[in-house]
């Protein structure tokens, strides 16, 4: 990867399945603008991804669709990518079913990044994701 590209920001996106696609999207393409490998930034992509999702599934619960933000970088050695929403945090409802396809996202995402961050307060929750990069070599 010669010099890393410029940050990839996206703000004030509608916290909507179709909306939250093409952002998946952009990143994706974003990534791999950045030379990464493709399992590398299937990665990224899935991690953020499933961070979207719970901004959509669980932000915004009673109060309508709200907004999500996501910044993006390549550092020298990593790729970091924080994920902002403005919602209240919800406890996760426990689903009495046996075997359930839910509630995995947050093992999702410390499973996919090398580091994965979460902090909730008044003013939302941030989940900062960052993945290591093999050393630039000259």
């Amino acid at each position: 990867m010669d010099e890393p590209p410029g940050p990839f920001r996206s703000y004030g996106v509608q916290a909507v399945p179709q909306d939250l696609r093409r952002l998946r999207h952009e990143l994706m393409a974003w990534v791999l603008s950045a030379g990464i490998d493709e399992d590398r930034a299937q990665d990224i992509v899935l991690a953020s991804y499933e961070a979207l999702a719970n901004v959509a599934d669980h932000a915004y619960h009673g109060a309508g669709s709200g907004v999500v933000d996501l910044d993006a970088a390549v550092h020298r050695d990593r790729v970091e990518v924080v994920i902002s929403d403005h919602g209240k945090w919800r406890i996760p409802v426990v689903d009495p079913r046996p075997v359930s396809a839910r509630g995995r996202g947050l093992l999702l995402l410390r499973a996919s990044a090398d580091r994965a961050d979460i902090s909730s307060g008044e003013s939302g929750t941030v989940v900062t994701l960052a993945w290591d990069l093999a050393p630039v070599r000259p």
